[in-house]
């Protein structure tokens, strides 16, 4: 835009924005009227949650058929009125207030509440009580980290300004040089992100349980086999041999994770021996573990549900008491084995990469579904609700992948309901 088409916008200053689990909130973004404009800095991922086509009065729908969004709070009560064991997910996707709202929701009509992610894996609830886990926040990546490890993640990606703004590239109080005071490593499979690493440490999933126990080995002055660790490992055990070397060196190390190290198939143990590998080494140096998560509110909703209900990221509240069962309580699952007879869910990306078997639950049962967006799948909901949109025009909490607390603000208005209010306006629709 030229500088006389900027003047003339309505300039949004140190706006947060929901469009991934970074939450930045250093944009400037410019509005003529109700349309975005301009986004400074340039973000493909800002651009893609702002620009995206809005949800209106006109979208409200019940079984297909265009509605009045009064008569589809009412369907959506009768619904859930009518269930006897309603779940309720895709929370990530909305405010904490709204959160709040939900699980008070669920609380009056003995529904099952999740708050993780139903595609992405993240075991750090149950970790953190097992074994314990050294965590930090991004600020202290940028300004403390001289050494960060990408383990199976890759931000260049996934997370545009992670590289720029947090990890690599950004100046900081211990590294003024920003990336020239930075080693970078990457582990896993390549990417961009290990491409632009100084050094690549290439693994197979099946070799990620015998490298973090020799990584632990290594911590606490074990032997090693040697024959045993290059039947298991390859060419990475000289490697992982510097590796350790260039941690007890840093001053300040952290463990990035991703999906690839993640894996659900192999459970919490990974993480599990991954904060074992990084507590002792706090006799030497001083080091963290950072989780790449997606956003916008997905650590915001677990910490709400956990603070309402005692139990991190869901709990079932069908016999009147919160109960806690994180293995069979996943969204996905439920759905998958038909323990759940109708669904009340907040639309985002994730719906497109549910499991079919999933998928297909949820087109056999009453199904209420709220979004700041056109549905663009071919699920048919019972009731789809329209909403604003967190940090375009509507405001709340949000919390950043590292647990941080941030207020997104309305920049505009929409004549449409706030996913809060959409939630009390049926919640006071159930009878007694």
């Amino acid at each position: 835009m030229t500088e006389t088409e900027t003047s003339q916008l309505q300039l949004h200053h140190d706006v947060p924005c929901p469009g991934c689990g970074c939450l930045c909130d250093d944009l400037t973004i410019g509005l003529d009227g109700t349309e975005v404009k301009s986004i400074e800095p340039s973000c493909a991922m800002a651009t893609a949650y702002y620009r995206q086509q809005h949800a209106t009065a006109d979208d409200c729908r019940i079984d297909g058929s265009t509605t009045t969004v009064p008569n589809a709070y009412q369907r959506a009560a009768e619904i859930l009125q009518a269930a006897k064991a309603p779940l309720f997910f895709g929370l990530g996707e909305t405010s904490s207030e709204a959160v709040r709202k939900a699980i008070d929701l669920a609380d009056r009509t003995g529904g099952i509440v999740d708050a993780s992610h139903p595609t992405f894996y993240d075991p750090t609830g149950r970790t953190i009580q097992t074994t314990g886990l050294v965590t930090c926040s991004l600020g202290e990546i940028r300004q403390r980290a001289d050494l960060v490890i990408f383990w199976g993640c890759d931000p260049k990606t996934t997370h545009l300004r992670h590289w720029e703004r947090y990890s690599a590239e950004a100046t900081g109080r211990f590294v003024p040089g920003g990336r020239s005071d930075r080693t970078l490593v990457g582990i896993g499979s390549q990417n961009k992100t290990t491409d632009a690493c100084d050094t690549f440490i290439s693994l197979e999933p099946s070799q990620q349980i015998a490298v973090l126990h020799h990584l632990i080995a290594l911590a606490q002055g074990k032997p090693d086999n040697p024959s045993v660790l290059d039947a298991a490992m390859a060419d990475a055990t000289q490697q992982l041999g510097q590796l350790y070397q260039q941690i007890t060196n840093s001053k300040y190390f952290v463990f990035v994770l991703g999906e690839g190290f993640l894996r659900k198939e192999a459970g919490r143990i990974p993480l599990e021996l991954l904060a074992q590998f990084v507590r002792p080494m706090h006799e030497q140096t001083r080091g963290a573990i950072s989780i790449l998560r997606p956003g916008p509110n997905w650590v915001g909703a677990a910490g709400v549900v956990a603070s309402r209900t005692g139990y991190p990221g869901g709990a079932t509240l069908t016999q009147g008491i919160p109960q806690f069962d994180p293995d069979n309580l996943a969204s996905a699952k439920l759905l998958s084995q038909s323990r759940v007879d109708a669904a009340i869910l907040w639309e985002g990306p994730w719906l497109a990469d549910l499991p079919e078997a999933a998928r297909q639950a949820l087109a056999n049962i009453p199904t209420v579904v709220l979004g700041h967006r056109p549905l663009e799948t071919d699920l048919t909901p019972s009731v789809f609700i329209p909403i604003k949109r967190p940090g375009y025009s509507d405001s709340g909490t949000m919390s950043r992948m590292d647990d941080m607390p941030l207020p997104v603000r309305a920049l505009t208005q929409e004549d449409l309901p706030a996913a809060e209010e959409a939630v009390q306006a049926i919640s006071e629709r159930i009878s007694a």
